[in-house]
């Protein structure tokens, strides 16, 4: 009997995309090498018809980076691989998933885990170009709600996320990427994972919000001098 290897990841951010009434969603992936010949890659859960198509440019694009940062690695030439998206409240079609597919496709082919507390979103190309996504706002709350210190955000999106209130962006660090290098850079931080020599990205925008920020600052109290004058 052949040996299989069964092992099972998760994305932090939860494939935070897909949110369901406000939270970020759990996504897991597990893989085992395959009996047969050839890869396999099943997805599941409440995917819309973008979701799918997404998934299949993330496999296309995870096979290409590995052959670039280790190519003696064939695992997603070889696996059997299955992806699941939890089913919630409020399915989504939209294209943001690309990035966090694409993570937890190397996290299982390179057996090296995503920073826990990293979320982020953005789709992608078959060229690795982070594209812009939408809901930049109920992302950010999503990530707080399930205590994510740092995100990751297509670099179109900065401007949108400038605009969000400093309350909501209080007491995160927010990274702007337009390649998934950068991506790549971020989540495998600190991992032993191998990392690409150079970036194909523009240099990283990043945004710290302070925690205090969330604190509205009371208004100065104007004292009048004559009310407060002690009597003599």
């Amino acid at each position: 009997m052949r040996h299989r290897k069964t092992t099972c990841v998760a994305t932090q951010g939860k494939l935070w995309e897909r949110q369901f009434e406000g939270a970020a969603a759990g996504s897991s992936a597990s893989k085992r090498r395959p009996s047969g010949a050839g890869p396999r890659l099943k997805i599941t859960g409440k995917l819309g018809k973008v979701m799918s198509e997404s998934s299949d440019i993330a496999l296309t694009y995870a096979r290409q980076f590995v052959r670039e940062v280790a190519p003696a690695n064939a695992f997603l030439e070889e696996a059997s691989m299955h992806v699941n998206v939890p089913e919630g409240g409020t399915p989504k079609d939209g294209p943001s998933a690309g990035v966090t597919l694409t993570s937890a496709l190397l996290s299982m082919a390179l057996d090296r885990p995503v920073n826990p507390d990293l979320a982020m979103t953005g789709e992608m190309t078959l060229t690795g170009k982070v594209l812009r996504v939408g809901g930049i706002k109920e992302k950010a709350i999503a990530a707080k709600r399930e205590n994510v210190g740092m995100i990751v955000l297509p670099m179109s999106n900065h401007g949108e996320y400038l605009e969000l209130k400093p309350g909501i962006r209080a007491g995160l660090t927010a990274h702007f990427v337009d390649h998934y290098d950068d991506v790549y850079a971020l989540a495998f931080k600190d991992t032993g994972a191998p990392m690409p020599l150079t970036s194909r990205g523009t240099e990283i925008k990043t945004v710290f919000t302070p925690l205090e920020e969330a604190v509205p600052v009371p208004p100065q109290v104007r004292v009048d001098s004559q009310a407060a004058a002690p009597a003599l």
